[in-house]
């Protein structure tokens, strides 16, 4: 039988946000969808110029926040909407979980994540709980070049290359798309 779906709300989606996002470099955002072509609000979350529409908590723990690398003041390059999708393989809800986890590993590896085998299942919990409040239907895009052939890849701990989307040497993320919502959750890291 499948895990239950946590129910989530303000309070529960800051501790699993805190959780999987609260340290290390990364970034994790909300914003409202508002056009046909969802690759348009992305670029609105990736530039810092939309606000969650529920008010609930996002991070932004990027390098050089503050440096001004994009020009945008942004951690994200300011690529148009066709570029940005062009980067982004789109992949299943449980990829997408297990994805979120890895994120917090260095080289986006849940191996190097310390403690990975006492905290998974509490990991994998806070991943649900990030993607229960996308509705079901939602899509979820990675840049992650193993999706690009299999939307199934097991992003946990992937051997993989990245379509860089930031100022950064690498990145790593994911993007989800609802009827009403697009979220940002991505990683970065430099030398």
């Amino acid at each position: 039988m499948p895990e239950q779906e946590p129910a989530v709300d303000a309070d529960s989606w800051n501790a699993a946000l805190l959780d999987l996002f609260g340290g290390g470099w990364t970034f994790a955002q909300v914003g409202p969808r508002c056009h046909d072509d969802w690759r348009r609000d992305v670029t609105t979350v990736m530039a810092l110029k939309a606000s969650d529409p529920r008010r609930w908590a996002s991070l932004n723990y990027a390098p050089g926040v503050g440096e001004n690398r994009s020009g945008t003041n942004s951690p994200f390059l300011p690529w148009s909407p066709e570029e940005t999708g062009k980067s982004l393989h789109e992949i299943g809800m449980e990829s997408a979980g297990r994805l979120l986890v890895a994120l917090q590993g260095e080289l986006y590896q849940a191996f190097n994540i310390p403690d990975f085998e006492q905290r998974k299942e509490t990991l994998l919990m806070s991943s649900r709980t990030i993607l229960s409040r996308f509705d079901v239907g939602s899509r979820f895009f990675t840049n992650a070049a193993d999706a690009r052939r299999n939307p199934d890849a097991d992003l946990l701990n992937p051997d993989t290359e990245w379509d860089c989307l930031s100022v950064c040497i690498t990145d790593c993320g994911l993007v989800a798309v609802s009827d009403t919502e697009i979220g940002v959750f991505w990683a970065f890291w430099e030398d």
